[in-house]
């Protein structure tokens, strides 16, 4: 009986697939996800991978090139996986709030002219991404939804930002000759990476989350655990009832 107690109480604070709450816990890890969305803004990785060159007269040549890789998107999908769909989209509105109007948190600074940058796109796409993988997952907890919900949410990421790349062109905020050098610098060098970072990240979120949810999960109610101590007691109760029975 010992034992099963405890089991009780262990998987009060298991993570099942339930929502996310609101309790001071859950403000806690949103807290702490927008720190590491900051972080991971201004987070600067060189990578330096085997690439192919066309020159004339020669054809394709093998090189050496070098990116410069920001894992803003990776996070973006783990943020997502450890708060959900809903406070996930609270702490980036925060978020944006903040890059707008108190704090330059943004790549290229703050203030309301990052509306007019071509990255901006790009966070329109977390917000479409929020709601894809966070409804695929939120639907399913499996490995195999947790790495759709990822893939679609890098692509939602990139899509958006190419579609507002000719969004600014059209309203002439950017020269159309500049929208492939974007998406190449910004999409075509960096959305592998930033698939596979995302989806080893996605491998590791539910032993994070596990940890997590220990202080993000309500508190049993205690009505509820007087009904289960009442239970206990009963069973007890029931056995030692049942010893005399068989002894007499």
């Amino acid at each position: 009986m010992i034992n099963k107690r405890y089991k009780d109480i262990f998987n009060q604070y298991i993570y099942k697939g339930e929502q996310t709450p609101l309790t001071i816990g859950t403000l806690v890890v949103c807290a702490l996800c927008f720190l590491l969305l900051i972080i991971g803004v201004f987070t600067q990785i060189n990578i330096t991978h085997p690439w192919f060159k066309y020159i004339p007269n020669e054809g394709l040549s093998l090189y050496q090139k070098t990116i410069l890789y920001t894992p803003q998107i990776p996070i973006m999908i783990f943020i997502i996986y450890i708060l959900g769909k809903y406070y996930s989209l609270i702490m980036f509105a925060l978020y944006l709030m903040v890059g707008f109007f108190i704090w330059p948190i943004f790549v290229f600074g703050g203030g309301l002219d990052n509306i007019q940058n071509y990255l901006f796109g790009y966070f329109i796409g977390f917000i479409v991404a929020i709601f894809i993988s966070g409804t695929i997952m939120q639907l399913n907890n499996s490995f195999k939804a947790r790495m759709m919900a990822g893939f679609f949410g890098v692509i939602s990421m990139h899509l958006c930002g190419f579609l507002y790349c000719i969004i600014l062109a059209l309203f002439k905020v950017i020269d159309f000759n500049l929208i492939l050098p974007i998406v190449n610098i910004v999409t075509v060098n960096k959305i592998i990476y930033d698939i596979i970072f995302s989806l080893l990240i996605l491998v590791i979120a539910p032993y994070i989350k596990d940890v997590l949810w220990i202080c993000m999960k309500p508190k049993p109610d205690g009505k509820k655990k007087l009904k289960n101590a009442r239970k206990r007691n009963q069973i007890i109760r029931d056995n030692i009832n049942q010893h005399r029975q068989d002894y007499n």
